[in-house]
């Protein structure tokens, strides 16, 4: 209690500015967090639970047959049981509570390691906007706290070093079985490893060589077992079937979703240039790698963005401060913190008391009810892989009877050379990927497949507006 009594007192700055946020968070964008990968985690959740941990596809048609390392297997699982105690409410509190906890250990160990908290607020917006996509419900952001707890416990090693960096270990075994990403996470540990090898010129080798080691292994550390884990991670990083095709796996090609990306980097590199002398080598190296990360995929912009949120208030320190030596107003700002922990408190109940509708208003009832209605015995469902997971979450009975969902790491490259020739309706066979799907959802957003659908004999339109259609095919072809 002590400590939570001095944080109101002296951090009231740094509360309010996060209390604001999850305000906001909860008010605004909920209805924005349901994306794709959402429904997914939810649908490889209720799998799970349900039939316990999959290793051969049975969800979808193309996939059918395929190995499925389901290696975010808690992150499934601590979705969908959050659904289904408490709907799509007490799983946006969920999401809220991770994103103000990454960002509250970010703000914590930024001030622990020197930062003033004007720089944390100065900083705050500009990373929040570099990847606003990383805020939506998926197994990505079960990562970010403990990426920001990661990251604060080696810069604090990397100015002294204690026998505390082994609780890395840990936390990579947790952030392994949560999402891929903790090969990132290894890679920094390691990385410590090999800086304070190279500085402490080989006088630091038996510790160095176990955080070279270590890491590694912790990765490999999951319910699949290491050959199957590391055959996983081999599929995703060194040959992807989806390179190339996939948007967040390619480069963060300048352009409006990247804008913010590459405003922080303008914001970055004077702070770090200015700072330099508060930073230390490894800092250097962090920010190398996390942005060597971002360069190669849009996935990774978040990492990087979460280590400029603890390391470039720590380039700033305390330049931004009053110079004035005035004792903090305690009561005040004890007062200050209560108000605003009772602003989360009551938004959140708020929350809880909200219509679940909406919480789903961006995904439209009229097209599913139309495949709920229309849907036959027999009948297989081909949807683009924004609502694909959607309709498989409402409609549990198209359970192999989908064409293919997000986890794109099931198909292969020919399935994706096909995808491509009927998302461009290109060349003489593009409409044979449609072959054998008696329902068509079909994104009118895109290119529309549509007409051509509905030249087909006995092909009707069961539904249609300037978002989707649903086409059905039970005539002749």
């Amino acid at each position: 209690m002590s400590r939570v009594r001095r944080i109101a007192e002296e951090e009231y700055i740094v509360v309010v500015l996060l209390a604001g946020f999850a305000v906001c968070f909860l008010l605004i964008f909920p209805p924005f967090l349901l994306v794709a990968d959402s429904w997914m985690n939810l649908v490889a959740g209720r799998e799970i639970w349900e039939r316990g941990l999959p290793r051969t596809e049975e969800l979808t048609v193309y996939g059918a047959g395929a190995t499925w390392t389901a290696q975010q297997w808690l992150a499934h699982l601590l979705f969908y049981g959050t659904h289904a105690l408490g709907g799509h409410a007490l799983l946006v509190l969920l999401a809220a509570g991770v994103v103000l906890g990454a960002f509250a250990i970010a703000a914590a160990a930024a001030r622990s390691l020197g930062a003033g908290p004007r720089a944390i607020w100065a900083l705050f917006v500009p990373v929040l906007l570099a990847a606003p996509w990383a805020w939506s419900i998926r197994a990505q952001m079960l990562a970010l706290p403990l990426y920001t707890a990661l990251v604060w416990l080696l810069l604090s090693e990397a100015r002294a070093p204690t026998r505390r960096v082994w609780l890395a270990a840990p936390l990579l075994l947790l952030w392994g079985q949560l999402h891929g990403s903790v090969v990132l996470g290894a890679l920094l540990v390691s990385a410590l490893g090999v800086t304070e090898l190279v500085l402490s010129r080989g006088s630091s080798w038996r510790r160095s060589a176990w955080l070279v080691a270590l890491p590694p292994l912790a990765v490999l550390v999951t319910p699949y077992g290491p050959f199957t884990t590391a055959r996983y991670y081999h599929l995703l990083l060194i040959e992807p079937p989806f390179a190339g095709v996939v948007t967040e796996w390619q480069w963060p090609n300048p352009a409006k979703n990247t804008m913010f990306f590459y405003v922080l980097v303008a914001i970055a590199i004077p702070i770090v240039w200015y700072g330099r002398r508060r930073l230390t080598a490894f800092d250097f190296v962090l920010l190398a790698l996390s942005f060597a990360g971002a360069i190669t995929a849009i996935r990774g912009v978040i990492w990087f963005a979460m280590a400029c949120m603890v390391l470039l208030p720590v380039a700033i320190g305390r330049s931004l401060e009053s110079r004035s030596s005035q004792a903090p107003r305690r009561r005040l700002n004890r007062g200050i913190a209560l108000a605003c922990a009772a602003a989360v408190l009551g938004t959140a109940a708020h929350s809880l008391a909200r219509d679940p509708s909406w919480y789903t208003s961006r995904w439209p009832s009229a097209p599913l009810e139309t495949v709920r209605a229309e849907l036959g015995a027999d009948d297989r469902l081909l949807a683009d892989s924004s609502y694909a997971d959607w309709l498989l979450w409402e409609l549990p009975e198209l359970r192999g009877r989908l064409a293919y969902d997000v986890r794109f790491e099931l198909y292969d490259r020919t399935f994706f050379d096909r995808l491509a020739r009927y998302s461009a309706q290109d060349g003489e066979d593009w409409l044979s990927f449609a072959d054998g799907y008696e329902i068509v959802l079909v994104d009118e957003t895109r290119r529309s497949a549509t007409d051509r659908l509905l030249a087909e004999t006995g092909a009707r339109l069961a539904y249609r507006d300037d978002a989707l259609s649903v086409v059905i095919r039970r005539g002749g072809r």
